[in-house]
């Protein structure tokens, strides 16, 4: 079986090959979307996939952003893909999604670092890769079976429940939210400036009022040091005055 890869770029630009596991459409809110591996195994010896919304025509599709309510639905309408995809007969048992067949398809690719994550089996994930019942997106509509849940593989991984298919999701980092940080942080900085200079004014203003205080005191302390050297020598002339006087009674 020839598999589908695209060149996926990491948050450094740094292209990594990447093998496209399956594309639907998630029927209940009509969003595409697409699940692909870099074949990341994790320190529990689950693999590291990666779930990202599609926009365009059949012809041409783009990675894009959704808001966390639409992936939120599209992990569950992926548990419900696997669980079809691990049981016996590969057959879809339900219309929550579509299956869409992106062989022609030309795929824009984004940054693998704003696309939700996820862990699975390494079991799961060939199930999923060679996942393929025959109903497209544009084919005749299918009916739901109605039947109890295909019996699974006896394997412990397997009978897992359909909330056990899933690792939680990791955060996320798109974006939108380092965008949001971004001007949170410039919004933080651009304060903690005014800040600072409205104390550097204040203390400008402080060091200008004791420069003038001192000023002050200092032009005070000349005054008071002439006024000290009048007063001597108005002393001194008044007993330059007191002699004369007192020689002219003797005389």
């Amino acid at each position: 079986m020839l598999l589908r890869t695209l060149e996926v770029p990491d948050g450094h630009g740094q292209l990594h090959n990447a093998v496209v596991l399956c594309g639907f459409i998630a029927t209940h809110i009509n969003r595409k979307f697409l699940v692909y591996s870099l074949n990341e195994k994790s320190g529990d010896e689950l693999i590291k996939i990666y779930l990202t919304p599609l926009e365009g025509d059949d012809r041409s599709l783009d990675m894009c952003n959704a808001p966390p309510e639409a992936l939120t639905t599209a992990t569950q309408v992926l548990k419900s893909i696997i669980r079809d995809a691990c049981s016996v007969d590969a057959t879809q048992t339900d219309d929550t999604y579509r299956v869409l067949d992106l062989t022609e398809t030309n795929i824009l690719c984004s940054s693998e670092n704003t696309h939700y994550n996820l862990k699975i089996s390494e079991t799961w994930l060939n199930s999923l890769l060679h996942y393929s019942p025959g109903t497209y997106e544009n084919s005749p509509s299918f009916q739901s079976s109605g039947s109890d849940e295909p019996e699974r593989s006896a394997t412990k991984t397997e009978s897992a429940s359909s909330n056990e298919l899933l690792e939680k999701p990791c955060e996320q980092i798109t974006s939108e939210k380092i965008e949001v940080n971004l001007k949170s942080l410039i919004a933080s900085v651009v304060k903690h400036k005014e800040i600072l200079l409205g104390k550097y004014i204040a203390l400008e203003e402080r060091e200008r009022e004791c420069e003038r205080r001192e000023k002050f005191l200092t032009d005070q302390e000349l005054i008071m040091s002439q006024r000290e050297k009048e007063l001597h020598r108005s002393i001194e002339s008044l007993q330059s005055a007191e002699k004369q006087l007192n020689a002219l009674l003797r005389a």
